[in-house]
């Protein structure tokens, strides 16, 4: 029954193993949507002011205002998808792959020593049932010969 018990737990660990995977997979993506969105945003709203403040008192011209601009939106959108892109995995994570690799070996090793045991065990305890067997026949033909006299 050990080994019904490791198999438990090491699903209970994959299970939340999952679970942990999947929190983290939802945290990229909100990242990587929270990236587009400033993204989206960032060259709608902050373009003109910026292009504005470029041209007008720094005096650069209209074409290094622009990239300017361009350079900035780029900066952000590479560090917010350098964010979103990160493979760690989380410490609940790292645990329940642990218990569950522990717990399956466990079982494992609980049916291999069940299937050794049987395998042992079988032939002889066949073989010493039928002795005991044929021990209790003959007793019993001998008290029914004692009887029957």
């Amino acid at each position: 029954m050990k080994a019904v018990e490791f198999g438990k737990v090491a699903a209970g660990a994959e299970a939340q193993r999952l679970q942990s995977m999947g929190l983290r997979i939802a945290r990229r993506l909100a990242f990587l949507v929270v990236a587009a969105l400033f993204g989206f945003f960032a060259l709608i709203s902050a373009h003109v002011t910026l292009w504005a403040i470029c041209f007008g008192p720094l005096h650069t011209g209209p074409v290094w205002a622009s990239v300017i601009v361009l350079g900035l939106d780029l900066l952000c959108a590479v560090i917010l998808f350098m964010l979103g892109r990160s493979k760690q995995a989380g410490i609940a994570e790292v645990e329940a792959r642990i218990t569950r690799d522990r717990n399956l070996a466990a079982m494992k090793n609980a049916f291999a020593f069940s299937a050794v045991t049987a395998t042992v065990v079988g032939p002889a305890g066949r073989m010493a049932g039928r002795g005991l067997l044929g021990l209790f026949r003959g007793r019993r033909s001998r008290t029914r010969s004692r009887w029957s006299r």
